[in-house]
Formats: structure tokens, C-alpha cells, sequence
């Protein structure tokens, strides 16, 4: 009886190893099979804990199960943790900026671009993606204009801009500085034939809380047509404020549809 009871206890655990894997195999099948990275930014005042419902989302949809975090520090340094990326199935990049509140968009493309450059250095990567909350977005659009296009740069394919806005739509709130508008005002010439999803919410009277929606529509009129595609999806509800929309699953689904959908 005994042994019985052993044997069975075997089998159930063999047909729950069985029923798991084929349940994370369909969930894998969903999505597409790339060597591309994916890099998180998070926005003005934050950290990669912005980015983790997002990442953690799509990890558990089974699109990956590699992820790396790169830390930025003050002087613009990377430092890489955990695995290389290198020929992993759609590895994601998490981005912390220790120097989160600084608004010098140079500075903040020279970040980015030391991202970049540590991943081409130790993983030898040939193109990738952006997803970009915020503040974030400004510097992913900095890093496009000013480095984005030198010839040994590898090849943005594909860009989500969640809660971002372009050069127009701010009204009376002065929150461009020239250099911003300079490098902002280039990207209409340079910017990579890419797709872009522009994701914004209204949580009430044509804003998110912080940045208007009349502000995020003017991010097409800033690329012009440079990019490959291009949409723009607007939530509307109380729930889909500023930083909620980075912890939305209506939201993290869209993005894993357009980033890693087949």
C-alpha cells in the first residue's frame, strides 16, 4: 500500500510537471522569438521599481526570462547585473538612473547612450527597443537625436512612450529648456524608422494628473514621418493616472502586444 500510495504520488507529479510546461510552451508560443532587448527607463524623481509591474508582466506571460538590471550612476557609469543577453529570447533591460532628477537633456542622452554602449561592449547587441515612463521618454528621445544615428550605433526597432509628451501641447507650463527644444526640434530629421506606440491616460479633464493629453499627440508631429508606424492610444478613466499607467495590466498587455506580439 505503501509503495502504491509512492507510485502515485510520482505519477501526479510527473502530469503536474507535464501540465506546467505545456501551459508556460503555449504561453511562450504567443510571442516572438528575438534576440532584440527591450530597455526600461523610468521617469524624473524615480528608479527601476517604476519599471518591475511592466517587466515582472511580461515575464510571467512567458515573453522572457532574462532580465538585466543596469545601474547609472552620478558620473554616467554602467554597471550590467545578472546574465549576458547575448542570444537570450527577448531579454528585457532594466535602467536605474542614480542621477534621477536631473533635467539636462545632454546629460541625460550621454546616460542612455552609456547603456547602450556597455550592452554593444559586453553583449554584443545590434539592435533594441525602448519603453519609457515619463521624464524617461525625454531622455530616450535625446539619446535618439544626438546618438542615435552615428553609424555604429545599433538599430532602434521598436518604441513604446508611456506618459510622455513632444514640443507642443504644454500650454503655459514652461517645462522645455533650449537645449531640450534644440535636440527635440532634430529628431523630425534623424529619428530611426521605427515603430511607436504612444500611450497616454485621461484621468479627468484631458490630462493624467501631470502631463496633458494635448501634450502627448504632439509626439507625432515631433518624429514627422520618420517613423515606420505609429499609434496612439488613450485611456480614460479615474484609474489611469500618471504613474498608474505603469502599474495598469490593460496597459502591460498592449506593450507586450506591440513589442513582442506575433
Amino acid at each position: 500500500m505503501k509503495k502504491l500510495r509512492m507510485i502515485s504520488g510520482l505519477l501526479l507529479f510527473a502530469l503536474m510537471i507535464t501540465v506546467s510546461f505545456g501551459f508556460t510552451k503555449r504561453n511562450q508560443n504567443q510571442w516572438v522569438n528575438s534576440k532584440t532587448p527591450t530597455i526600461f527607463v523610468h521617469g524624473y524623481g524615480s528608479s527601476y521599481n517604476a519599471e518591475k509591474y511592466m517587466v515582472n508582466h511580461a515575464r510571467k506571460a512567458g515573453v522572457t526570462s532574462t532580465v538585466v538590471l543596469a545601474r547609472v550612476d552620478k558620473n554616467g557609469s554602467v554597471k550590467l547585473s545578472g546574465p549576458s543577453i547575448k542570444n537570450k529570447r527577448n531579454p528585457i533591460v532594466e535602467v536605474n538612473l542614480a542621477n534621477n532628477k536631473q533635467v539636462d537633456m545632454n546629460e541625460g542622452a550621454r546616460y542612455i547612450n552609456n547603456v547602450v554602449l556597455a550592452l554593444q561592449k559586453r553583449d554584443g547587441i545590434k539592435s533594441y527597443n525602448f519603453v519609457a515612463h515619463s521624464m524617461g521618454n525625454m531622455d530616450v528621445f535625446a539619446y535618439l537625436s544626438k546618438y542615435g544615428s552615428q553609424s555604429n550605433a545599433p538599430e532602434l526597432k521598436k518604441q513604446v512612450v508611456l506618459a510622455g509628451g513632444g514640443l507642443g501641447g504644454w500650454g503655459n507650463d514652461n517645462r522645455m529648456s533650449s537645449s531640450m527644444k534644440d535636440l527635440m526640434g532634430q529628431l523630425k530629421d534623424n529619428y530611426p524608422h521605427a515603430k511607436v506606440l504612444n500611450i497616454a491616460g485621461n484621468s479627468g479633464q484631458g490630462t493624467d494628473g501631470r502631463v496633458p493629453n494635448s501634450a502627448s499627440r504632439s509626439v507625432k508631429a515631433m518624429l514627422g514621418d520618420r517613423p515606420q508606424s505609429y499609434r496612439y492610444v488613450l485611456y480614460e478613466g479615474s484609474q489611469y493616472t500618471h504613474s498608474n499607467l505603469h502599474e495598469n495590466a490593460k496597459v502591460a498587455n498592449r506593450i507586450n502586444q506591440f513589442l513582442w506580439g506575433k
